[in-house]
């Protein structure tokens, strides 16, 4: 039998995978591109080939805020000592 924590643990994991593999997978610029061309009635007319060329530089995922509160705090920006996969889980480097 799982204990609540257990099982606390786990969801919590399982969570942090899918948000791992939904980040990686919209910042592909082919699957942005279809949900600006569905989403974004400026491309909406355009082919998904021709929108990619529109989206400049690399995606920053995790990386800026969403809530306005979360802007003020200072991080610690630097490396990614985490290689997350889809099939083997997190590694940390130190």
């Amino acid at each position: 039998m799982e204990t609540t924590l257990a099982k606390s643990i786990r969801v919590t994991n399982e969570k942090a995978a899918y948000d791992a593999a939904c980040k990686r997978l919209l910042s592909e610029k082919m699957i942005l591109a279809w949900i600006m061309k569905e989403c974004v009635q400026e491309y909406a007319g355009m082919d998904v080939r021709e929108i990619v060329k529109y989206i400049e530089g690399a995606p920053q995922t995790a990386e800026i805020p969403v809530a306005p509160d979360e802007a003020a705090i200072q991080r610690v920006s630097g490396r990614s000592t985490e290689d997350i996969s889809l099939n083997e889980g997190t590694v940390t480097c130190f």
